[in-house]
């Protein structure tokens, strides 16, 4: 079915797909692909379907929901390293508005290394130019 990332949260199934990457789907009818476009999910034929941080994330995920029949959400990943986030895991997920899914997030790897901040400014230059 999905081809990226699967974790079960207590007995359900739950796709995450990480911002910015391709991931692939089964067909899903006319109806659910013309909605999925107007919420800013992003279509190659040859690549998959791609939602950006400025897709309107929680449309795409509540129509996927009910298309797939399962729970489906996108995750964060880390501004340093690129791995994949969980939120819930999170020490500022009780204050942080996880549903923006910010793409300056940090890992527990790297908010913990002595030289966050450092390498976090170094990857923000990188980014920048």
């Amino acid at each position: 079915m999905l081809k990226n990332l699967y974790h079960t949260l207590s007995t359900a199934l739950v796709f995450r797909v990480a911002i910015n990457e391709w991931f692939k789907l089964p067909r899903l009818g006319r109806e659910f692909f013309i909605s999925l476009m107007k919420a800013g999910l992003i279509y190659d034929k040859s690549k998959g379907f791609k939602a950006e941080s400025n897709s309107d994330l929680a449309t795409i995920s509540s129509i996927l929901k009910r298309a797939l029949g399962e729970d489906f959400g996108f995750a964060p990943k880390c501004f340093i390293c690129n791995s994949i986030l969980e939120c819930y895991s999170c020490a500022y997920y009780l204050i942080c508005d996880v549903k923006s899914l910010t793409p300056n997030c940090l890992c527990d790897k790297c908010m913990n290394n002595e030289d966050a901040f450092a390498i976090y400014s170094n990857a923000l230059m990188k980014k920048m130019s």
